[in-house]
């Protein structure tokens, strides 16, 4: 029997048994589109973490006390002697709150030189409308784009007030703002999460915090060839007084973490092709019981016992074929899916800067659009054919030993 023929009569049997068949296929689909759904959502996630970082810059080194060590002018002047350094920046940050119509939303206050210091160390980070307030200027501010344009609500434009609240020493303290400038949409980083953040003058800073010592610097290396060396020699000079953290060290964090987390629910999804190979089985099983008359018929007719298997695993072959197409198309649209979920089981997390302001990433924040490997798209769909192969072997092999006599004289 060629192959040919072998092909056509298969194709022929699945298109009689269209229920059962549709059934074993959605079994088969469920593993490949896991697979490709996981991995397109994790590869679109790990692409966007490593845009957004090189939107805050490669040549920014964020440092943070986390021992008894305090950013002191003295340290400052350290730093900036490092051979390779190009600017050193003070900075604050206050956590605290704005009523918006549907309530209170947690924001930061962010105070820095804005002139020098927010632009070089955030080079991706641009004014939608008027300016940054001036060194000098107590009473002016930069809003982020997610405070400017709230879900709800009117939002803030150049020239309103805002007006935030605070803890200073265990008491709730409230301050008002001039809106001098709104920023770009820029989204969340290691070292800040500019769409929710209140931009503000060192100067105000020190005032607010009343002239506590600076809570984190932002070092900008004058090239990027500079960051690892600059890095290396802050960390053994402080050791573990000063949490110190480039562009490319969170980089790697980040995709760490996407990996273990694929690789762990990739894992998971693969016992559904375990679940598969049972389901084509029994399918198989059952199929060659039913259709004992028609395989007598076959070898009264001459066919041989190879031609019989060879029916038999290319129909569950052609089954474990059409689940692999058809979980590849459903993990391609299942993925798309989990970009617009994800924000929402994730909203309200990443309100902050670096390891002192809390989780700098925010899953609900990020721009993701899924990205998908043809490889692995291939591999799901080839590995869900050859489990259809090895699912239907044994059964063809009971189907091949069926002897004609004693099955058509019973019929």
């Amino acid at each position: 029997m060629k192959l040919y023929d072998a092909i056509a009569y298969a194709i022929s049997a699945i298109s009689e048994k269209r229920t059962r068949s549709a059934l074993t296929v959605l079994g088969i689909l469920i593993g490949p589109a896991a697979v490709v759904g996981i991995t397109g959502l994790t590869l679109g996630y790990g692409s966007a973490i490593t845009g957004q970082l090189k939107e805050l810059g490669t040549n920014t080194i964020l440092v943070e006390p986390s021992g008894q060590q305090q950013i002191t002018p003295l340290l400052i002047q350290e730093i900036s002697s490092i051979k390779g350094v190009g600017g050193v920046y003070p900075f604050y940050y206050i956590p605290a709150t704005v009523r918006t119509s549907s309530g209170t939303e947690q924001v930061t206050i962010f105070a820095i030189n804005l002139q020098q210091g927010l632009e070089q160390a955030v080079p991706g980070i641009g004014l939608q409308a008027g300016e940054f307030p001036q060194p000098f200027d107590t009473y002016g501010a930069a809003i982020g784009y997610g405070i400017a344009n709230q879900q709800q609500g009117v939002g803030y434009r150049v020239g309103d007030t805002i007006t935030l609240s605070y803890d200073e020493g265990g008491a709730v303290q409230s301050r008002t703002f001039l809106v001098e400038g709104v920023l770009k949409e820029f989204g969340p980083s290691y070292i800040i999460n500019v769409d929710k953040g209140v931009f503000v003058s060192l100067q105000t800073g020190r005032t607010i915090m009343g002239n506590q010592p600076y809570q984190g610097l932002l070092v900008v290396a004058a090239s990027s060839g500079y960051v690892q060396n600059i890095t290396n020699q802050i960390k053994e000079t402080y050791g573990n007084q000063l949490t110190v953290m480039n562009s490319q060290e969170a980089l790697n964090i980040a995709n760490s973490i996407i990996g273990l987390l694929n690789m762990l629910l990739v894992s998971a999804a693969s016992v559904s092709f375990i679940v598969a190979f049972v389901g084509v089985t029994t399918t198989m099983y059952t199929s060659t019981m039913e259709r004992r008359k028609e395989i007598g018929i076959l070898k009264a007719l001459g066919f041989k016992n190879s031609d019989v298997v060879r029916i038999f695993v290319i129909e569950s072959g052609i089954m474990g074929l059409l689940g692999g197409i058809a979980g590849a198309a459903l993990g391609v649209l299942g993925s798309y899916a989990l970009v617009y979920l994800v924000p929402f089981m994730f909203r309200g997390s990443g309100q902050g800067f670096g390891n002192g302001g809390g989780s700098g990433f925010s899953l609900s924040s990020l721009q993701v659009h899924p990205a998908f490997s043809l490889e692995i798209i291939l591999v799901a769909i080839i590995a869900s054919a050859i489990i259809g192969l090895l699912a239907g072997t044994l059964p063809a092999y009971r189907a091949s030993s069926v002897d004609p006599v004693k099955v058509l004289r019973n019929e």
